[in-house]
């Protein structure tokens, strides 16, 4: 490789800025993986490649922050139900709540109380998942938002490409078309000089 060609690499498709978590390698291996499926002809889609890999990198790390949110917001989520359910006129029960769900990430005798409990009112451990969601949902309905915009933007990127593709296969049509009409031209000449030598 050249070092104009190098060149050319680096800039098309230097790495994004990168949050905690994520890896370089993970991220040229997307974009090797794009790079053969959609094997890109001349600057212009390799520009549109460059902008498609990071438009599609950027849609997988909104899927992970939605998974994110939700399993951040479990523990409030879990500990909201507890009180809840073990809300009782009769006694303080915020901190017996709040303990266990503390607990409940490290303990067996606490997961089999959670579920006992959660039984007793004809739930099982979906049904934290759904209270986190719930909590979460501002943030999800946002970060949908975002990924729509994105999905918008991913497809528009591939109708460049597509419409990019077209106009040159068109181009090169026309331009075959009139370089086969001027060799039919110069034979049609020839054909004609010949002609008039023999008479």
């Amino acid at each position: 490789m050249t070092r104009r060609s190098e060149s050319k690499e680096m800039v098309l498709f230097s790495t994004p800025l990168l949050t905690r978590g994520e890896s370089a390698d993970e991220y040229a291996s997307l974009r090797n993986a794009l790079e053969l499926d959609i094997r890109p002809k001349g600057i212009i889609e390799e520009l549109y490649l460059a902008d498609f890999v990071a438009i599609v990198w950027e849609i997988q790390r909104l899927r992970r922050c939605k998974a994110n949110l939700i399993n951040n917001a479990v523990r409030h989520a879990l500990q909201n139900l507890l009180r809840s359910l073990m809300w009782s006129p009769e006694r303080p029960y915020y901190d017996e709540a709040d303990a266990l769900a503390v607990e409940w990430y490290s303990s067996e005798q606490a997961k089999h109380k959670v579920s006992a409990l959660l039984r007793r009112f004809h739930l099982d451990e979906t049904a934290i998942v759904t209270e986190a969601i719930r909590e979460s949902l501002p943030d999800l309905e946002a970060i949908d938002r975002m990924m729509a915009s994105l999905e918008s933007r991913r497809d528009k990127v591939l109708r460049c490409v597509a419409d990019c593709r077209q106009s040159l296969a068109e181009r090169m049509r026309q331009s075959s078309d009139r370089t086969l009409q001027s060799e039919d031209s110069l034979c049609l000449e020839c054909t004609d000089r010949e002609k008039a030598v023999v008479v």
